[in-house]
């Protein structure tokens, strides 16, 4: 665990980025339907701009809905790859 503390207090901007952007997508996925809490039209456009990383749980949403723990698993393992890819990419700069 500490390790990985460390990885994040390394990269805090992937970090940031990764957490709204897969968040606002997980938000998006339990929006779909029209028992959902937070219903609109806006879950449509929203999963539209964060499809590359919500297209497996509204797969997964859309065969089973009443189930929303694989939903957040499945967006979990898409946060940390989302955090890797964005590692590599970006780099913080050291301010002294």
């Amino acid at each position: 665990m500490n390790k990985f503390v460390k990885i994040i207090e390394g990269r805090k901007l992937a970090f940031k980025i990764s957490l709204s952007y897969v968040g606002f997508g997980t938000l998006s996925v339990c929006s779909v339907y029209p028992k959902d809490l937070f219903y609109g039209d806006w879950s449509l456009y929203s999963l539209l701009i964060t499809f590359p990383v919500s297209v497996l749980s509204f797969g997964y949403r859309y065969a089973e809905l009443n189930l929303l723990y694989p939903v957040f698993l499945i967006q979990l393992i898409m946060f940390f790859i989302t955090f890797f890819l964005l590692s590599l990419f970006i780099k913080d700069r050291k301010t002294i």
